[in-house]
Parts: structure tokens; sequence; C-alpha cells
């Protein structure tokens, strides 16, 4: 049963439940890349082969990318705090668990056990944002937290260079589920303290703007009261069976984001999958050395912020909030680099980092625009939640394929002919958001809404809360 989550005005208040927020997904990446960073060292150690560690971090994704699907739609309906809060300290005992671990198979399924919880992190987060926060500060958070991906990749990576360096790669598991056991219990500290703040001086929106604050419901002329109560006494009971009940595959139809699917499937395979192989290709196209071949990933995540800055801002300014034409923008943006690094990928190496890290940036803007601003077109079918963790799934699938994928590749034709596959898929992604960049992604209301609207006198009015 879907718990309701009060709208808080305070802007401390939205800012204390934003850093909340901030911090458990900060944490989460510590505990997901940290295995990463430690591979080399339980490579050399001999606790598992090279194939063997491809093939835990291919089960994480996978666990990862269906764990944001069902979690979302488990978001929608279960409390977000508990599940936020559930996630990530059953995240950092399965880290610790790792610590003890050396044999391949349990490693294996206790890493996908940690991409399953893992992904009961984000969904909820959506849907706090959506629920809780205003209009403005909403879409402002949900650029703003992107900044995790940066702080956190490089905080993993720091402190697990640290950890091995002192004392081992075991320690690299155990420092990082300190940090995310103790950042779960501050986020349940935290979330209860804003939690009860809504519940006394939060607004709870009901269908259509109508307010109920407590006990009191607000209106903005009396005049309309009467037709107002009974509008909503018609209408909200039959709105949430309406979102809860509608199969939703049948809400990917009438929304249109089935017809999403190849764009977001392409931006994740991009945004993940090929971050993933810049150290090997850089070190086998101009003979580097691992360590600075390290260095140019470490610094992608760092550049690939300005992309969800720009996202934001080209969204506002210039495609009047409209997501795929925005993605349009940045697609284009992306099929030129990836023209660019077609032709001159041989000729200098700092040509190459900065062409990838275009190309990056780009999708880390289509991420922004995909996973954390359309879902908040179905508030009012309450279903952020799952929208935003099909959408993320469906980026980690191709993820997921391309790590794998792009290795084949490589082995058996190249790194020239591998990157005329990103361009062409690159390419297509961009086709398909042109031919989108119009439509409206969300669910028509119904006739029978629309008859009441109609009896109501309420049709094209927005009622606000004074």
């Amino acid at each position: 049963m879907q718990k309701k989550l009060n709208r808080i005005y305070d802007g401390h208040m939205q800012a204390l439940l934003f850093w909340m927020c901030w911090l458990v997904y900060f944490a989460s990446y510590i505990g997901r890349l940290n295995y990463s960073s430690a591979m080399p060292a339980m490579i050399g150690g001999s606790v598992i082969t090279a194939s063997q560690a491809g093939f835990i971090s291919m089960v994480y994704f996978f666990a990862y990318g269906a764990g944001q699907f069902l979690n979302g739609m488990l978001a929608d309906r279960l409390h977000p705090g508990k599940m936020i809060f559930a996630g990530l300290f059953a995240s950092g005992l399965l880290n610790l668990a790792m610590g003890f671990l050396s044999g391949f198979g349990m490693m294996a399924l206790f890493w996908c056990a940690n991409g399953y919880t893992q992904a009961m992190i984000w969904p909820p987060i959506m849907r706090i944002f959506a629920k809780m926060m205003t209009e403005e500060r909403k879409v402002k958070y949900c650029v703003h937290i992107t900044s995790t991906m940066a702080v956190g990749t490089l905080a993993s990576y720091l402190l697990s260079a640290a950890m091995i360096a002192a004392a081992g790669w075991r320690f690299v598991f155990y420092a990082a589920a300190v940090c995310m056991c103790g950042a779960a219990l501050l986020f349940w500290r935290g979330f209860a303290r804003v939690e009860a703040y809504s519940m006394e001086h939060g607004a709870a929106e009901s269908y259509e703007g109508v307010v109920e604050c407590g006990n009191v419901v607000e209106y903005e002329e009396r005049a309309e009261r009467g037709k107002v109560i009974e509008y909503e006494e018609r209408t909200e009971q039959g709105k949430t069976a309406d979102a809860g009940s509608m199969p939703f595959g049948q809400l990917l139809t009438a929304s249109g984001l089935l017809f999403l699917l190849i764009p977001v499937v392409v931006h994740g395979v991009l945004k993940d999958g090929v971050t993933s192989w810049v150290p090997t290709y850089i070190s086998e196209t101009f003979m580097a050395s691992p360590t600075l071949s390290i260095l140019v990933t470490t610094m992608l995540p760092v550049i690939n912020l300005t992309g969800a800055y720009a996202a934001q801002f080209m969204y506002r300014r210039f495609f009047q909030k409209h997501e795929v034409k925005t993605a349009s923008f940045f697609f284009l943006i992306a099929t030129g680099a990836l023209v660019l690094l077609w032709r001159f990928s041989a000729v200098n190496m700092f040509l190459t980092a900065g062409l990838l890290s275009v190309i990056t940036a780009s999708m880390m803007a289509v991420n922004t625009l995909f996973v954390n601003l359309l879902p908040l077109h179905f508030e009012k079918e309450g279903r952020v939640s799952t929208v935003s963790g099909f959408l993320n799934a469906m980026a980690y699938l191709g993820c997921a394929i391309s790590t794998y994928g792009i290795g084949v590749l490589v082995q058996h034709v190249g790194w020239q002919v591998t990157i005329f596959g990103w361009l062409a898929m690159t390419a297509a992604a961009l086709a398909v958001c042109f031919i989108l960049r119009k439509r409206v992604f969300t669910v028509k209301m119904s006739m029978k809404e629309e008859t009441i609207h109609e009896q109501m006198g309420l049709s094209g009015r927005r009622v606000q809360p004074r």
C-alpha cells in the first residue's frame, strides 16, 4: 500500500532532504566501484582469474539493471526511506562479506546480490524528489545529484588505493562497508526528521492540484469549494486505482516510452560500457602505461559532470523543457565527436581523450534527461519510480551487453570497426530522437475524467493552494 508523502515548502528542509539523498547515493558508488579497483590485486594474488573477474562484473550489471526495474515498481508502493536504508545497509553488509570470501562462485553470488541491493536506492530517491519537493527544486536537485557520480568515483578510487597500499585488497571491501552502513544510519535519522516535519507542516497534494493541509482543505476560490470537493471525491479513488492497476506494458505504449528504448540503451552503451574500455583503448592505441591510461579514465567522471549541467541549461533555455528535443542535441554532439574519433583516433592521445570526454559528457546529459527528468512526467500516475527504474534498467542492459560485446568486436575486427559500430548506434539513436522530438511522453487523461472535468466546470483549471 502506498504511503502518502507530503510536499515540503521550506527551503532548508528541502535542502536537508536533498543532502540526505546525496549522501546515500554517493556512498553507493564507494561500494560499487571498489570491486574494479580491487580486481588487479585479486587477479595478481591468484584469488580469481581475469575471465572470472569479468564474469563477476557482468553479473553485477545484470542484477543492477533488473533490480532497477523491479525496485522501481516497489518504490511506488513502499516507504521510500525504509527502502533506501535497507538497500544501502544490505549492500554494506555484502561488501563486508566480500572481504572474507576467496572462492569465485561465492564472490559472484554475493556481488550479484550487491547489484540488486544497490538498485534499491535510486528509484525511491526519485519518488522522494517527485512527491516531497517543489517543482523548481526537484528539477534542480535531479541535476545536482549527478555530482555523486564524479565525487563517488574519485572517493572510491582513492579509498581503494589507500586500503590496498596499507592493508591489502580485502580492506577495500571492509572500508566500503563501514562507509555505507554509516551513511545508511545517518540517512535513517535525517529522513525521519524530514518526514516528521512534512507530516506536521507539509501539504499532501491530491489530484489536479487540490491540496489537503492536515485536516483542512484550502482552495483558490471559495465559490468553487463544492465543485472541487465533489470532483475530488469522484476522481481520487478512480485515479489511484487506474494508476495502480494499469499494466506497465500498457503504460509504456500509452505514454510512448516504448519508442525511446533505442536511445536509452545506446546511451547506456556509450556512458558506461565505453568508459570501462577507455584505459585498454588508450593503452593499446598509444602504447601508454597502465598508470596513464587509468588516470585518463579517472578524469572522465569529473568532465562528465559538465554534461549534466549542460543538459539542465539547454533544457530550460533553448528546448522549452522538452527532454527528447534536448537529448537530440546531445546525441548530435556525440555523433560528431565519434566521426572525428573514427577518422583521427590514432593521431594524438590528448585529442582522443578529449573526444572521448565529449562523447561521455554528452551521454551523461542524456542520462540526466531520460533517467532523472523524464520520469517526473508520471507523478500523477504514481509511477515516477517505476518509469525511472525501467529506463535505468534499459541503460544498464546496454552497458552489460557492451561490456562483453566491445571485447568480442575488438578481438575479431579491431578498434577502428568497433568505433564505427559506436557511431552507427549513436546515429540511429539521434534519428529516433529527431522523429520523436515533438512527442509528449505522458499518459493522457481518461475519457471518464475529462467528462467529470466538464461536468464540474473545471476543465483547463489548475487549483492551487493559498
